[in-house]
């Protein structure tokens, strides 16, 4: 009797260890095969682990409402809990490919004569820089004789004639001559300081009125000579033909 008694005990052990040694040989083969073990109270009704082969509740909800981690290597998602969903241990989410070094980059022949390429580019040579415009060579400039009033200045025609490079100059500058020749009529004072003052144009032809205001501007308050009067009115028109 007291074997028995002694023996009870030891057998209930061996009993208990046999099982879970059985239950522990279940969870390696199933995570060997490559599926996971539910975790306690957690089925595959939208909780717990879901192979990828498990169907949809079929009623059109979220299978996964608070997220869900994925294995797609083993074949199986397990929803999470929803005290889970903002745990700070959950890896990021999956993120897409980037796209090809190549992608969207232009093809070789765009712009090529006959491909749909950019207008104006058909025929232009790599590398080759637009060509600039060429400029027209200054006119040649002529001082007619002048016209005065209240007096004279003696040598007005000599002294405007060593300026002409200079006029010229201003119309080459500002467009050259419009036509096949030009003039510009000017009028301006002579007091006795020598100098030209309120240089005007009383009419041209030719010419652009850029280069009006140029000429214009150059000989104001420029040196004239000093008049037999004060002050003496002056009135000359520039003939102008295209230079050489």
């Amino acid at each position: 009797m007291r074997s028995r008694a002694a023996g009870g005990p030891f057998k209930h052990w061996a009993i208990s260890l046999a099982l879970s040694l059985s239950a522990v040989g279940a969870c390696v083969s199933a995570v060997a095969e490559g599926g996971a073990p539910p975790a306690s109270g957690q089925g595959s009704s939208g909780q717990g682990w879901i192979t990828a082969s498990t169907p949809d509740a079929g009623d059109g909800g979220v299978r996964c409402p608070h997220g869900a981690l994925e294995d797609p290597h083993r074949g199986f998602v397990r929803c999470l809990e929803p005290g889970e969903a903002d745990a700070g241990w959950l890896p990021p989410s999956p993120q897409p490919e980037p796209p090809s070094d190549d992608a969207g980059a232009p093809s070789d022949d765009a712009g090529a004569p006959g491909d749909g390429g950019a207008p104006g580019d058909a025929g232009a040579p790599d590398g080759a820089a637009p060509e600039a415009p060429v400029a027209s060579p200054p006119p040649i400039v002529e001082v007619g004789e002048p016209e005065f009033l209240n007096g004279e200045v003696p040598n007005v025609t000599k002294r405007l004639g060593r300026l002409s490079a200079d006029l010229a100059k201003c119309v080459a500058d500002h467009g050259g001559l419009t036509g096949s020749s030009g003039n510009v009529k000017l009028q301006f004072l002579v007091r006795v300081r020598g100098r030209a003052e309120g240089v005007e144009v009383l009419s041209s032809r030719g010419v652009t009125a850029e280069a009006e205001r140029c000429i214009r501007l150059f000989l104001k308050n420029r040196a004239i000579g000093v008049p037999t009067a004060d002050p003496v009115g002056v009135t000359v028109t520039l003939s102008l033909k295209p230079g050489k």
